[in-house]
């Protein structure tokens, strides 16, 4: 990527968290960051016993995270396409794919803080108070692991949203698709972690290698899924003409 580019993103993503700093908005911020933190810790004590408990546990404290990241972009982009203010930013100097990543940018950084909201607490309260379910995890590669495969997913549901929001005018809609994808990702990777612990062949020690495989995976899915959203960055497609 081109130097001008980033900095250009960056002009973006600063734009948008100065929005988002609003009086109004910061009181919004603290209830959901509020929410997250007690989830965070009150989940070890509800799911701990389960047989998959500490995984299950990792995957709903970053479910909302996921959920909010959906939510944030697509109102960046068809939200604020139906409100009719992206024709504004658009006639500015600034490129189209400029625009397009200064977004993901920032709900991305937003979400990873969501994420370490919801994960770092209950984690932090393990170590001096262990809940049921946790003994034989060594929990600091249980929380190191967790987060190399929950942060790339924070990226992939704002570039998938970003898709989303591109190819299709309609904000409800899209934002529809986009809850759709996070609690259908969120189902399949619960059901995966159940299966797998479930097998005659599960170990603890396998955790925190295949959760890592795991994250790499999702960061190579990242990686193709945003030079396709790139590609896209056209102003017919971003204003849904056509």
């Amino acid at each position: 990527m081109q130097p001008s580019l980033l900095f250009d993103s960056w002009i973006i993503a600063v734009k948008e968290w100065r929005e988002w700093s609003a009086l109004r908005a910061r009181l919004s911020w603290g209830a959901l960051a509020a929410l997250i933190f007690v989830w965070s810790l009150a989940a070890p004590h509800l799911l701990g016993e389960l047989e998959a408990g500490p995984l299950i546990v990792g995957i709903l404290s970053a479910s909302l995270p996921l959920a909010l990241s959906g939510v944030m972009i697509i109102d960046s982009f068809a939200g604020e396409r139906e409100r009719q203010t992206l024709e504004t930013l658009l006639a500015s100097r600034l490129p189209d794919q400029a625009i397009l990543l200064g977004k993901v940018i920032a709900v991305t950084l937003a979400g990873l803080a969501l994420l370490l909201v919801g994960l770092l607490p209950g984690t932090i309260q393990n170590v001096f108070a262990p809940v049921a379910g946790s003994e034989g995890f060594d929990l600091g590669r249980l929380t190191f692991g967790l987060l190399v495969a929950c942060a790339p997913c924070i990226p992939l549901t704002v570039i998938v949203g970003a898709l989303i929001a591109l190819y299709i005018p309609s904000a409800r809609l899209a934002l529809l698709m986009t809850i759709a994808f996070v609690g259908s990702f969120v189902l399949a990777t619960s059901g995966l972690a159940v299966w797998w612990v479930a097998q005659p062949f599960y170990t603890v020690e396998q955790v925190a290698p295949l959760l890592s495989g795991f994250g790499l995976a999702v960061l190579i899915c990242d990686a193709l899924l945003l030079f396709w959203l790139l590609l896209s960055a056209h102003r017919e497609r971003l204003l849904a003409i056509g």
